[in-house]
């Protein structure tokens, strides 16, 4: 059972994921605090992936935080030992690439089907498992 890491700013899309999480078998974590800062969240929670919003807002609807930001702190602090899916509604192909190159190891468009996420996920844990 992996430890899944959810950054999501929306309650109800957190509340799916996280179902979905526990479907596939694993701990769903919600990230309590956004603006907390990753660094502390992720030494605290030690989770094998994150699942990551690109656009994340605060409750006004204003920008809290840059999920490619997010994505390369998530890399630097775990010594890239975390792997990190981008689940996203920013769906163009400049934005997939651009969070590749970011370092994420996998990019989701919303909505997406429940089994999709459940490969990429079990794709990326068993890649990250391999190369620790």
């Amino acid at each position: 059972m992996a430890k899944v890491l959810i950054i999501e700013d929306s309650e109800s899309q957190a509340e799916i994921i996280k179902s979905i999480v526990e479907s596939a078998g694993h701990e769903p974590i919600i990230c309590p605090d956004l603006k907390r800062g990753i660094s502390q969240t992720v030494l605290s929670v030690e989770p094998d992936i994150v699942l990551l919003d690109l656009v994340l807002l605060d409750k006004d609807g204003k920008p809290l935080q840059d999920g490619f930001q997010m994505c390369r702190e998530i890399k630097r602090v775990s010594n890239n030992k975390i792997g990190v899916v981008i689940v996203s509604s920013k769906g163009d192909e400049a934005s997939a690439k651009w969070a590749v190159l970011q370092g994420a190891d996998a990019f989701l468009q919303k909505p997406f089907v429940v089994e999709d996420l459940i490969e990429v996920m079990e794709e990326v844990l068993r890649k990250s498992g391999e190369e620790n």
